[in-house]
């Protein structure tokens, strides 16, 4: 999984990235980040993240990953518990292999927080192609629960709960 998103991030042909035109501070409470420009030409973005209250953490702000994954050794810092009973498995362009599979109370970015989740765990120093600081990626098992705009405009991210 890493490897592919890495491998896409290092084959960016031209500069991706457009000039920067902020028109408006970001504003918090409404659940909006800054993200940062990652990666060769600006191919790939971050968002800095809170897990269980460490942080903030570098993730790559990844739609094609079905989970959030973090580095192993961050994992490991952080003391995030195993989910024993769960097993699994990426898949990306380098390749297959099992996960773990640990346990999160919180992931916070901005003011939007989602609670009582499942990330996996695994070797992501591939992505560190992508960014030195990039310790995981923020996957479509946060994302999906939030109408998410990205304001190239304004570098900004905003995540909206969505209606229940």
């Amino acid at each position: 999984m890493a490897a592919g998103v890495a491998g896409a991030a290092s084959s960016a042909c031209t500069e991706t990235r457009a000039t920067s035109m902020r028109t408006a501070e970001v504003d918090s409470t409404s659940g909006e980040v800054r993200f940062q420009w990652a990666g060769p030409g600006g191919a790939a973005l971050t968002v800095p993240a809170h897990i269980n209250g460490h942080g903030p953490v570098d993730l790559l702000f990844d739609t094609g990953a079905t989970m959030t994954c973090v580095d192993t050794a961050l994992a490991r810092a952080w003391e995030l518990p195993e989910r024993r009973a769960v097993r699994g498995v990426a898949t990306g362009l380098g390749g297959s292999g099992a996960v773990r599979l640990v346990a999160v109370d919180s992931l916070r970015i901005g003011a939007a927080v989602a609670r009582d989740l499942t990330i996996c765990a695994t070797d992501l120093r591939v992505l560190r192609v992508v960014g030195p600081e990039v310790r995981g990626l923020l996957g479509l098992n946060v994302l999906r629960n939030y109408r998410v705009t990205l304001d190239f405009e304004r570098e900004v991210v905003r995540l909206e709960p969505l209606p229940e």
